[in-house]
Formats: structure tokens, C-alpha cells, sequence
């Protein structure tokens, strides 16, 4: 990660820039240009168009590593697995639909449920990124068949390679993009097709 040396303004900057907290009599420091943008609007530091050092990427995280986050001024310093496991308890989002739907953002991480006496279309978008997923509820007796947006594709099971709707009422399927390289996304299915 690529740093630079700025001069600190004495009269303007407090006891911490970006977050360091400053030594007395110090003059310069270091930061990467993600660190300087705000000091820098603020005028609390000048570039001086020295290089720093390269710091090293950071390590993955770990499930044991710990976050600190601010609860009412007070520090409190879960896990990473102990906050990831918070996270995943928030309610999912329900969007609900009656006619035809091409997924948005706003249906990521949801459930859809489809619900009409009709039969209504699921368009799968090109352009969700690898790993976002929605599950799709067949809430009503209408059949609810899917459709690939322009450039995405699916991939299904031999055995279920000419499957293209939810099996029957109540029932749903969990799509998945297992890929994608621009606006090609690869959807993946699993559940109750038919």
C-alpha cells in the first residue's frame, strides 16, 4: 500500500490526524492517500510529495481477530465470528410482488414472494456480482417461472436441466450468482424447481 510524508499545520491539527495520535514536537507523517483526503480538506496537513514506505497489505481476517466499536462512548471489542454472527440475525428483508418482477438491488439478500392466481415471470438480472443471492417464494397458485436478463445465464443439475419455474405454491428457490465477468452474471438454483 503506497504512502506519502505530509508536513502537519501545527495551528490546525489536534492531537490525532487521521486517527494517529501525534507525538509532541512531531512535524510530519505518514498516511496513505485513503488516511490524508479528509486531513486534507481540512487543511490540517500539505502534501509534501515525498514517498513513504510501503506498508504491507493486512492479513485476511481472522474469526478470532477482534473489532472495536463504540457503544455510548464505551469501547466494546467483540470477535469477528461474535460480530459477523450479529449481523446475520438482523430479519431478512420480504419484498412482496403480484405481477411480473425483474429483481433489483433492492431484492439482494431478500425473499421474494411472488404471490397471484396468474402466472408471473422472475427475471434473473447480468449484472448482480458473485455471491449475491435472493430466494424466490411461489405465494400464490399462479406458476412463477423464471427469465434471464440480457448476458446472464443459468446453470441447473442434468437432472433438472429443463426446469424453469417454483415446483408449486408455497414452495421457493434460492437463486445464486455463482460468477460473473461484467454484466454476464451465472446464476445458480437450488430448491423446489420444476
Amino acid at each position: 500500500m503506497a504512502t506519502q510524508v505530509y508536513d502537519i499545520v501545527t495551528a490546525k491539527a489536534g492531537p490525532y490526524i487521521a486517527g494517529i495520535k501525534l507525538t509532541p514536537g512531531q512535524t510530519t507523517i505518514t498516511l496513505t492517500p485513503e488516511q490524508a483526503g479528509y486531513e486534507l480538506a481540512q487543511g490540517t496537513i500539505l502534501a509534501t510529495g515525498a514517498p513513504g514506505p510501503s506498508t504491507p497489505e493486512p492479513a485476511p481476517v481472522l474469526a478470532a481477530d477482534r473489532v472495536e466499536l463504540k457503544r455510548a462512548g464505551l469501547a466494546t471489542r467483540p470477535t469477528a465470528a461474535e460480530f459477523a454472527g450479529f449481523v446475520q440475525q438482523r430479519g431478512v428483508r420480504i419484498n412482496r410482488y403480484a405481477a411480473d418482477i425483474a429483481l433489483s438491488a433492492d431484492d439482494k439478500g431478500a425473499i421474494a414472494i411472488v404471490t397471484n392466481a396468474a402466472a408471473r415471470v422472475v427475471t434473473l438480472p447480468a449484472d448482480w456480482a458473485e455471491g449475491e443471492t435472493v430466494t424466490v417464494r411461489r405465494g400464490g397458485a399462479g406458476a412463477v417461472t423464471w427469465a434471464l436478463g440480457a448476458g446472464a445465464t443459468i446453470v441447473l443439475p442434468a437432472s433438472k436441466a429443463a426446469h424453469v419455474g417454483i415446483a408449486e405454491q408455497h414452495a421457493e428457490a434460492v437463486f445464486t450468482v455463482l460468477s460473473n465477468a461484467g454484466n454476464a452474471a451465472v446464476w445458480g438454483v437450488s430448491g423446489a424447481t420444476t
